[in-house]
């Protein structure tokens, strides 16, 4: 027994002793992770570790925008990829104004104020705009890669000279009692991986590096707003080198800001192609069938009176849900008003379809403590800090009231809460449980709105306006009651409220309805009060859309203002009203009279979808104008529109109908649509080749159809009285060909004109995007008229974008012109570029020379100076060896000293022709006269050809037909037009200069 002890002694030993080193191993990791973190901790703001830091911060931004919850979905943990859902929201300078992507308007001013209604997607954009800074330099959707001091697979973060940095603060958690600007933004970075960024701070403000987006003016309590935006403005005067935007709602803006003159920016309401563009994008259900977004959109077109709720981000968000869940599949109708929309979603969100689940607590249970909650928030005193979340413990009092009122147990106060939290989404527990409040303020508003008296509410209202205007305005067409007293108290104090209570009310006394009509139809035209503008035209547009007496009434009355031609102000204001009905009568109405109508072109712009089939009927009639409004609608049914023309009329009529289509060409979902549509055989053949580098397999007819359009393109560039309105921007994918290609030439050509001329002219990118664009675009026009270019090709160069026509000048005076079978063939050698596979086989290959190759070297020198002998006959081949190795460095050295049009082409020529002289006897005799063994020298064919076999990918590039910079153009136009590029898309304007800087090595 003893012995078997023995024997087994040493095993166990060592059984334990591995366990120990494991668990010593653990320990110890943890040690140093703990050591690490406290010393990262310590040091982040340190010079040493500043950049490290910034890294961590730029990493930690990135996961926390790159997805959200939508708490309508009863996926609570299903986060939605932001990149993949988010649509770019629009702004302009003013009401009436020229609109623009609001990611451009804000890269374009230093310091703005960003107004729009709830739920308009202000929070988002800022996000999106945050979110875009990150993914410039972290994208961990790409291969990781190694470092050489790093040997894990990484996704790298490449900072650059970091610019703009983001911080992004949420006003309503902002205590200047607590701290200044300054220390929230400290204590920001802390809570992004980045501690101890005090001074680092205040050193990158002084340098103007951070951009400081505050969100939500309106969520800060009314008494402390005056103080907070004097803190911003001290803010924005000191930093003034600093990007700093505001977000407000526009009812609560009071011109915080208008003395220091900073823009503001409005947020537009969503229009058709981008209500299309958020559904095609909404996470549906799987169940459901294709064609759900087409049957929501088509259900949108039957209730006029929700359409403009659409075109509001966050109530779309509502309405698919709702859709998902209540009405895809089913005969039901969508409701009719924003009162019994939001019925609809509390009741669809307190409904739990999770049947596995134990429902403990009724829906009508949890709708009236909602309802409660509700009015406990919402009679918060406007001047409480944070008055949008309730403490937990003010909480737990108002459901136990209910639940006692209700005859329920005080004790089921928790679980109820909980049930309510966890499964519907409409409350939100908030910093650990310690606070709630609601998804959304507007849902706070109807619960509220359900849940108060006539008289009470009345009281509220003339207590604090501000905060209970919504709340009246939803208690109108909550239910079907008589609104008629409520609303001659408002209309003495407000009248536009008592309007839109009008507008909302299912009751009311008529004699009331028609004294408020009357009154706002004898100020129509009346622009003193824009902010109020539009609010009256929405209101005037939901009653004339009513299909009772008073709407027909209403109609009538807008359309005999919209055509007093003594009234222009009126009239434009009624045609704005008229398209706010979204009914197919006012459409047509407004398309009768496109020409003669004031505004008209832009009402119809407008109604989107709705108003394509009335445009339609003027073709013939009116067809400049019917083409633009297609173009501006900007949806596929607008774009099949405009091909439908392009294809019955006549051709000097059908030349500016493909400028727009070649437009339109730029979004990737409206060149889906062109990619289904019927084309006319002979039109493009002769320009089939211009879509090859950028065709899917089985694109035959998009090929033809961009060959339709290319051919239209080339009789509008070669005459000279032709033009296009100046905003209209064809697609650089046929442009560019156009202007590069030679379609008479067998082989490239050269044009005239010095070349070094030109060589870094915009080697600094300018900081502001439109003044940049201007310099390169009178660049690139000086530079068209030194190289005495044709009028057409320099036509076609002129409608570039100024980054796409400066690149393709540029591939002009290095390469020349293009033959067809060269600009055909590029999709294939780009795709030898993208491989990265390629470079990393072409060093290894390089790596295998050298290790081999200085051994041939040596061994070669040696025997020629009879240090050493060569023991493999015949003896010639030791200096053929040295030969070819001396003839391969004169080779490489040979292009260094040369001068020539393409240097760096003849260096690379030179070093494959050195490794095509050097390696074949090099490699096999260094390693068969190491160990003297023929043997060996057939292991060293065998790395010969993995050799070869490494640097062919590296030879086909260098012998490639098209020039670097021809390469980088092609892939430049294949990537900024990716799925979700392109007008409207995501890619803000910001990324112009970095995406140009990152192409071109001279800037």
């Amino acid at each position: 027994m003893g012995d078997q002890v023995r024997q087994w002694l040493p095993a166990v030993g060592a059984f334990v002793l591995g366990v120990l080193v494991l668990k010593l191993k653990d320990w110890f990791k943890r040690l140093v992770d703990k050591a690490g973190a406290a010393l990262y901790r310590r040091l982040a703001g340190s010079a040493l570790l500043r950049r490290t830091a910034l890294r961590r911060y730029t990493i930690k931004t990135h996961e926390r925008h790159r997805s959200f919850s939508v708490s309508f979905q009863p996926a609570r943990n299903r986060a939605m990829d932001m990149a993949s859902v988010y649509v770019p929201l629009r702004t302009a300078t003013g009401f009436g104004a020229e609109q623009r992507e609001a990611t451009a308007s804000l890269h374009e001013s230093r310091q703005a104020v960003v107004l729009g209604v709830p739920g308009a997607g202000k929070t988002m954009l800022l996000r999106h705009t945050v979110l875009a800074w990150a993914r410039e330099r972290y994208r961990p959707d790409l291969p990781a890669r190694r470092t050489w001091y790093d040997p894990r697979r990484r996704h790298r973060v490449d900072l650059g000279t970091p610019t703009d940095i983001p911080v992004l603060l949420s006003l309503h958690s902002v205590d200047l009692d607590a701290g200044d600007i300054t220390a929230h933004i400290v204590n920001h970075f802390a809570d992004h991986d980045f501690p101890n960024a005090g001074t680092w701070v205040e050193r990158a403000l002084d340098e103007g590096r951070l951009a400081v987006y505050f969100d939500g003016l309106d969520e800060v309590p009314t008494t402390q707003r005056p103080r907070v935006a004097a803190a911003i403005r001290r803010f924005m005067k000191v930093y003034d080198r600093c990007r700093a935007v505001v977000t407000c709602r526009v009812a609560v803006y009071r011109g915080e800001f208008a003395q220091e003159a900073v823009p503001v920016l409005l947020v537009e309401e969503f229009d058709d192609r981008l209500i299309q563009r958020f559904l095609h994008g909404w996470p549906w259900p799987p169940n459901l069938a294709p064609d759900t977004v087409e049957q929501l959109l088509g259900a949108l077109r039957d209730t006029p009176q929700l359409k403009p709720l659409a075109r509001n981000p966050l109530l779309l968000t509502m309405i698919a849900h709702l859709y998902s869940y209540e009405y895809a599949g089913t005969d039901q109708v969508l409701p009719h008003n924003r009162a019994d929309f939001y019925n609809e979603v509390t009741v669809s969100l307190l409904r739990d379809r999770d049947l596995e689940r134990v429902r403990r607590f009724p829906a009508t249970l949890k709708r009236a403590v909602l309802q409660q909650l509700a009015l406990a928030a919402q009679s918060v005193p406007s001047d409480a800090y944070d008055r949008l979340a309730m403490p937990y413990e003010k909480v737990r009092r108002e459901v136990g009231a209910v639940l006692e009122r209700l005859g329920r147990p005080v004790e089921e106060t928790d679980d109820i809460l909980s049930e309510i939290v966890d499964r519907s989404g409409l409350l939100l527990a908030i910093d650990n449980g310690e606070r709630y409040q609601f998804a959304h303020l507007t849902l706070q508003e109807y619960l509220a709105a359900k849940a108060v008296q006539a008289d009470v509410l009345l009281d509220r209202y003339r207590a604090d306006p501000h905060v209970w205007r919504e709340v009246v305005r939803l208690w109108c067409g909550a239910e079907p009651r008589d609104c008629t007293p409520l609303v001659r108290e408002v209309l003495a104090v407000d009248p536009l409220l008592a309007f839109q209570c009008l507008a909302d009310a299912q009751l009311i006394d008529d004699g009331l309805a028609d004294e408020i009509i009357a009154y706002f139809h004898a100020l129509l035209g009346d622009e003193s009060a824009s902010l109020e503008q539009e609010a009256v035209v929405a209101a005037f547009g939901v009653v004339a859309a009513q299909r009772r007496a008073r709407g027909a009434e209403v109609f009538e009355l807008l359309c005999a203002a919209a055509g007093d031609t003594t009234n222009p102000a009126r009239a434009r204001m009624a045609v704005r009203a008229l398209a706010a009905t979204n009914v197919l009568k006012a459409a047509r109405f407004l398309a009768e009279g496109i020409a003669e109508l004031p505004g008209a072109e832009q009402a119809l712009v407008a109604m989107g979808d709705l108003a394509v089939p009335a445009v339609e009927e003027r073709w013939t009639s009116a067809t400049e104008w019917v083409a633009r409004v297609l173009w501006r609608v900007r949806t596929e049914k607008a774009t099949l529109a405009l091909w439908t023309g392009l294809t019955i009329l006549r051709t000097s009529e059908s030349r500016v109908v493909a400028a727009y289509l070649a437009d339109l060409l730029r979004d990737r979902a409206l060149e889906d649509v062109l990619r289904g549509a019927r084309v006319l055989t002979g039109l493009g053949d002769r320009f089939e080749w211009v879509w090859k580098p950028f065709a899917r397999r089985g694109d035959e007819q998009m090929t033809r159809a961009v060959g339709t359009l290319a051919n239209y393109l080339t009789t509008i560039a070669a005459d000279p009285t032709a033009t296009l309105p100046a905003d209209v921007q064809p697609d650089p994918r046929i442009l560019v060909p156009l202007a590069l290609v030679d379609t008479q030439a067998d082989a490239p050509g050269r044009i005239a004109g010095p070349v070094d001329r030109w060589t870094g002219l915009l080697a600094d990118p300018v900081e502001d995007v439109r003044v940049g664009q201007r310099a390169e675009g009178a660049v690139v026009r000086e530079m068209t008229s030194a190289h005495a270019l044709p009028h057409w090709r320099a036509w076609l160069i002129d409608r570039m974008p100024p980054q796409e026509a400066r690149q393709t000048l540029d591939a002009l005076l290095t390469s020349g012109y293009l033959t067809k079978a060269m600009w055909e063939r590029s999709k294939d050698e780009l795709a030898d570029r993208r491989k990265p596979e390629w470079t990393e086989l072409a060093l290894w290959g390089l790596a295998l020379y050298a290790v081999t190759g200085l051994g041939a070297i040596a061994r070669s020198v040696a025997a020629l100076l009879g240090w050493h002998p060569w023991n493999v006959s015949p003896h010639w081949i030791a200096p053929t060896v040295g030969l070819a190795v001396l003839l391969g460095g004169v080779t490489v050295c040979a292009p260094l000293l040369a001068t020539g049009e393409d240097p760096e082409k003849r260096v690379k020529y030179g070093v494959l022709t050195w490794t095509t002289l050097s390696v074949p006897l090099s490699t096999a005799f260094a390693l068969s006269t190491l160990l003297d063994n023929w043997t060996v020298a057939a292991v060293a064919i065998l790395l010969l050809l993995v050799t070869v076999l490494c640097m062919r990918p590296a030879y086909r590039r260098v012998t490639v037909n098209l020039s670097h910079e021809l390469l980088r153009l092609i892939e430049s136009l294949a990537t900024s037009y990716a799925p979700g590029q392109g007008p409207g898309a995501s890619t803000s304007a910001s990324n112009s200069t970095f995406v140009s800087n990152s192409l071109n090595p001279r800037r």
